[in-house]
């Protein structure tokens, strides 16, 4: 009897492969599922029904529920909590060391590209023909 040994390198390029679609279909479904409940979300909102909307923006199903209970919700309590303590370090930071160093050097030549950057996107915007607006603007955001 004959047996035939698959090389290794034919595996590990198959396994690649594997993990490649795996990665771009957990990301799409990701990326989708975040658009679907985020505009949901919104749309719920603009009917005025804050109670579904609210129920259905938390509601993420029985495999990621889990993972925002006991990982993520500690984790960002922790997270907060700890910035609150270290707030009013970084306010006497920013307030006496960096804004004063912005307002005298650095605002005279960032204020210009923030308004033109500003003015060529509203004038985008209002050529669009057809565009509401109020809906567009949390999908822009999100």
């Amino acid at each position: 009897i004959v047996t035939q040994v698959k090389p290794v390198e034919e595996e590990q390029f198959i396994m690649q492969a594997i993990l490649k679609y795996a990665k771009y279909a957990w990301c799409t479904w990701l990326t989708m599922k975040i658009f679907i409940k985020v505009s949901t979300y919104y749309m719920l909102k603009s009917r005025n029904m804050e109670g579904e909307a609210y129920s259905w923006i938390t509601d993420w199903g029985p495999l990621v529920n889990p993972f925002i209970n006991y990982i993520f919700s500690p984790i960002s309590r922790l997270v907060i909590f700890i910035y609150h303590l270290t707030e009013p370090f970084r306010d006497i930071i920013y307030y006496e060391h960096i804004l004063p160093i912005y307002l005298f050097h650095f605002q005279h030549l960032v204020e210009p590209l923030f308004s033109m950057a500003q003015h060529f996107s509203v004038r985008f915007l209002e050529s669009l023909p057809g565009i509401d607006f109020e809906k567009l603007f949390p999908i822009i955001i999100f």
